[in-house]
């Protein structure tokens, strides 16, 4: 499951939500960032996953990106991903094969 505003707001330390859109603004933005590293799309339950590629968020991948938002909210920057994104993502990355066209299939 996606992590929730009140995930967010324990992470970043905030108890109003007027901060709440830009928080929404970079959990968007930690899930991209997720699954274009991962290769994989990113499901919020069982119920959506509709092949292998794609992912339900466990609770080391919801970590991750509650810690993206919190780095993001701590700094204000985009430009960096936070130290330990990738280390706790490594487990469920599909990495490419090299030299290889995986699009086309020829029977």
């Amino acid at each position: 499951m996606l992590p929730t505003l009140d995930d967010l707001h324990l992470q970043c330390r905030i108890d109003t939500d007027e901060e709440d859109a830009l928080l929404l603004m970079y959990l968007a933005a930690a899930k991209e960032k997720a699954e274009n590293y991962l290769n994989r799309s990113l499901s919020d339950s069982e119920k959506k996953t509709q092949n292998a590629t794609q992912l339900v968020i466990t609770p080391l991948i919801k970590q991750a990106l509650i810690l993206a938002v919190g780095f993001w909210y701590d700094t204000r920057e985009l430009k960096r991903i936070p130290p330990g994104f990738y280390e706790i993502l490594n487990d469920y990355r599909i990495y490419p094969m090299r030299g290889k066209d995986v699009s086309r299939r020829i029977d």
